[in-house]
This record gives structure tokens, sequence and C-alpha cells, in this order.
């Protein structure tokens, strides 16, 4: 996979992102909203809202765009977590696609350049989503009038 126009702020459990000029902080602004598959394109879209906090008047939330989709994964939820911990992003890590090895033995301290690897995204509710895609791009959502 290739992040176009950001980067993870830590290669392992981060919760910031860092590009379009911005640290966005999906652990504690961001509100997780949605997350869709678009098969007349191969592409899955995970959308993030801010309601405050955010360090741009300029955008109210951003999507991760995956393009040549490749394979996505969702775990199920503890239950007895409320909802609302579905929406709090705890981590989000690099990993190395083998899914041979234990989920937490799959994340590295450091990525050559050209290493291979997928996007894993966790929750509070300890729902997790890993995603394979050739490309992922960020997308800030501007306020609309």
């Amino acid at each position: 996979m290739k992040l176009l126009n950001f980067d993870l702020s830590q290669p392992s459990f981060a919760i910031e992102l860092i590009g379009l000029g911005f640290v966005w902080d999906l652990h504690n602004v961001g509100d997780f909203t949605s997350i869709a598959i678009n098969p007349n394109d191969n592409a899955a879209v995970m959308c993030w809202a801010f309601a405050s906090g955010h360090p741009s008047s300029k955008y109210s939330g951003c999507n991760l765009v995956f393009r040549g989709l490749k394979e996505m994964i969702v775990s199920p939820r503890d239950a007895d977590r409320p909802l609302s911990e579905d929406t709090c992003v705890s981590g989000i890590s690099e990993i190395v696609p083998d899914r041979t090895e234990i989920l937490e033995y799959r994340t590295r301290a450091q990525w050559g350049e050209n290493d291979p690897f997928q996007l894993l995204f966790r929750f509070q509710s300890q729902r997790w989503i890993e995603i394979d895609a050739e490309v992922v791009e960020l997308v800030g959502i501007e306020h609309t009038a």
C-alpha cells in the first residue's frame, strides 16, 4: 500500500494523521462515522467528522479513500462496551501482510520505503478494521455554507 498525501504520526498505534498541512487527531477530536465500499471503482472510504478542536476552520472532517481495494476485514466488537466506543480510534498501525503472524506481532518500529504493508484501525470497542489496497488518499471535507 502507498500513502499518497499523508503519513501516520508514528508507524504503530498512531492516533494522528499528518497531511494537507494539518495534524488530524482521530482519537481525541475525530469521530469515525462510516465505512463504505464502492464496487463500481473497487474503492473503500472511511469517514471522520470533527465537531470542534480541529486546527482548521476549513474542514469539518476527513475521508480516507482506498483505491485498488484488495481486502478488508472487520472484526467483531466487544458487545459489553457502549456503541459510542465504535467512533473512537484507539490506534492506527502499518502491519505486515502475513496473517500467519499474531496481529500484535505484525507491527514494526520502522519500515523501508518499499516494504509492503496494510493498515490496521483499532477502536475503543475492541473492533478492528484491516485494509489492503494499492493506495490510500486523505481527503479533507470542507465546511458547507
